[in-house]
């Protein structure tokens, strides 16, 4: 079973960060256009990004081979930084599968020199996943952008009672109790961080 697929957006080599590799998403995308964030104190996946400043476009989309019928978490990762020398993150639309999942708007995070993240449990119906940014009323003319994306293979056992032939599984928070620090873990099949509450 592939274990799944870590992108570097806009990246040009691979990088690792907290023991996973993230490869250059160029073979996933034809579309776009790459830019660095010169800014201190990143993470490596965050420093880079691919933005698509097409206006004729509506959406901009990657594609996976998967197996069909598997469950996989789609993890989309935002750091605006200023990349298009504006001051506030365009808002836009996540699109997985043909059906649009979330609305994109980092500008809280980004406030707080934050990155933002969004996750969803889905289970394609055939040998090709897409995940596509898209444009919507909010985004105008600024760009829709990406630093990283994942997408991972689960456990076949995982979210059973769930009909993913009618529904898919959105990640609304997740939170530690009695720790200020944030907690990655990186060596279960379902990896994530939890944030202090």
């Amino acid at each position: 079973m592939h274990a799944g697929y870590f992108l570097n957006c806009g990246g040009s080599n691979e990088v690792t960060v907290d023991s996973l590799k993230y490869t250059p998403d160029g073979s996933y995308t034809k579309l776009g256009t790459v830019a660095t964030i010169n800014k201190t104190d990143l993470l490596p996946t965050l420093s880079t990004l691919r933005y698509f400043p097409n206006t004729a476009s509506k959406k901009f989309c990657y594609s996976f081979p998967v197996i069909k019928g598997n469950k996989y978490l789609v993890k989309t990762i935002y750091y605006y930084g200023e990349f298009d020398g504006g001051k506030k993150p365009p808002v836009f639309d996540q699109i997985v599968e043909g059906t649009t999942w979330s609305t994109v708007d980092t500008t809280e995070d980004y406030a707080k020199g934050l990155s933002s993240y969004y996750e969803v449990v889905v289970m394609p119906h055939g040998k090709k996943l897409s995940v596509c940014l898209g444009r919507n009323e909010h985004t105008g003319s600024l760009s829709p952008f990406i630093s990283a994306l994942e997408v991972k293979s689960l456990d076949g056992s995982l979210y059973n009672p769930t009909d993913f032939n009618k529904y898919a599984l959105v990640s609304v928070s997740r939170h530690t109790f009695g720790s200020e620090d944030a907690i990655r873990y990186t060596n279960i099949f379902f990896y994530g961080f939890l944030f202090h509450f």
